[in-house]
């Protein structure tokens, strides 16, 4: 018969999603059941965070390790002639405390993956250890900049359509903000001049894109179509406004811009579908947000819901105008500070303006400005004027970090 009946580990949930993250106290107990009396050198508990990357090509093979956090605390602590506990039940609670600190969500991925958990480990001399292990999904609770976060997006695009088309198309495109929680739905406007020779159709794709670094510059891409949506063709040498709305799922993941050998980002993209030639595009980052992000802010009205007046010339496919509203009358309806934690600056330097400084308005031609209810500046997408596979740099959604 073995000495051990039973050997288990719980911990007590905290929320209705059953997450952790920053700062959290971790509370559970570990419960030994014994037929007999046994000898224990030791029984202990740990917590830890790491990210892991990995993968193979050709005859080579790339990997990186980032520890996060580990805090451990003893139940039963190491001696020369160990403890001797009676047969029956055992019940042993346990405290640990997560670090305050940036710290990026559980992520799990083709090439690489963010894992939180608890480890129990029973040490009994010679005889074969006993571990426990049970993964704990973490979400981080550092607050992009607000700024950023909360600010109306803002692009423009000109461009020629190419030898087998004549003439040119203009997008002014217009995102109501930068942040979305999972379920949440993208408002979107855009005013298009199509004075090209032929009749083109307006498209928004929602993309993720995973990149995964090791071996000092190795990286690892992956990208996943989230969402699409085509709208029913411009006509050759017609102008027309058009909205269009896009849905996150409601098991969406989220964005990871604080880990240095794992991102996540999302790319809303807009474009013209153009045969034959390089589709004229505007591209605006998206971040995902934890679930309850906003659940103790004021909401504001919301996006759409009023028409208003317009100087735009623009004729609409709708009743809200060529591009409507996006907050509430006498400013931003959330708060004007939230926390932040820092992330180290992403190599390159960032796309995003000084949060110190005024935003960037657009510069050169652009159609007249929607009629915005708020005192919050648009922001200008980073990708405008980009070329399309220039990757994004995060490193301004966070301050620098504070000296060590």
């Amino acid at each position: 018969m073995s000495t051990i009946k039973e050997f288990h580990l719980s911990y007590d949930v905290l929320n209705e999603l059953d997450t952790f993250s920053e700062g959290d106290c971790i509370t559970g107990r570990i419960t030994l059941v014994l037929n007999k009396e046994t000898k224990v050198d030791s029984l202990f508990i740990k917590a830890k965070g790491d990210a892991d990357v990995s993968w193979e090509n050709d005859d080579d093979s790339y990997s990186a390790h980032n520890r996060y956090f580990k805090v451990k605390t003893f139940m039963i602590n190491k001696n020369p002639q160990g403890t001797i506990l009676p047969s029956g039940i055992h019940i042993y609670p346990f405290s640990l405390q997560i670090p305050e600190g940036s710290m990026p969500s559980s992520f799990r991925g083709n090439h690489g993956r963010i894992v939180y958990r608890l480890k129990a480990k029973l040490d009994r001399g010679w005889l074969k250890k006993r571990n426990l292990e049970k993964e704990i999904t973490f979400v981080s609770k550092a607050n992009l900049n607000p700024g950023l976060l909360l600010s109306p997006q803002h692009g423009v695009k000109n461009k020629s359509v190419g030898i087998f088309s004549s003439g040119q198309v203009t997008m002014d495109v217009h995102v109501e903000r930068m942040g979305f929680m999972p379920g949440e739905v993208v408002h979107i406007c855009a005013n298009i001049e199509n004075n090209s020779s032929r009749d083109l159709k307006t498209k928004f794709t929602l993309k993720q894109k995973i990149t995964f670094f090791a071996s000092g510059t190795r990286t690892k891409v992956n990208e996943y179509t989230i969402c699409k949506v085509v709208q029913d063709p411009i006509l050759s040498s017609n102008r027309q406004s058009v909205t269009e709305k896009l849905q996150i799922p409601a098991d969406q993941g989220l964005s990871i811009l604080n880990c240095n050998i794992i991102k996540v980002e999302y790319i809303l993209k807009v474009y013209l579908d153009v045969p034959l030639a390089r589709d004229p595009e505007v591209r605006f980052p998206l971040v995902i947000v934890p679930s309850g992000f906003w659940s103790n802010q004021t909401p504001g009205r919301p996006f759409g819901t009023q028409g208003g007046p317009s100087t735009s010339d623009f004729p609409s496919n709708t009743e809200l105008g060529p591009c409507p509203p996006f907050m509430a009358p006498g400013g931003s309806p959330y708060p004007s500070v939230l926390s932040v934690y820092p992330e180290p600056a992403a190599t390159g330097g960032s796309c995003y303006p000084d949060p110190q400084q005024p935003f960037p308005f657009p510069s050169g031609p652009v159609f007249p400005q929607p009629p915005f209810a708020t005192s919050t500046p648009i922001m200008q997408s980073p990708y405008s004027g980009q070329e399309k596979d220039q990757p994004p740099a995060y490193s301004s959604l966070f301050p620098p970090s504070a000296p060590e």
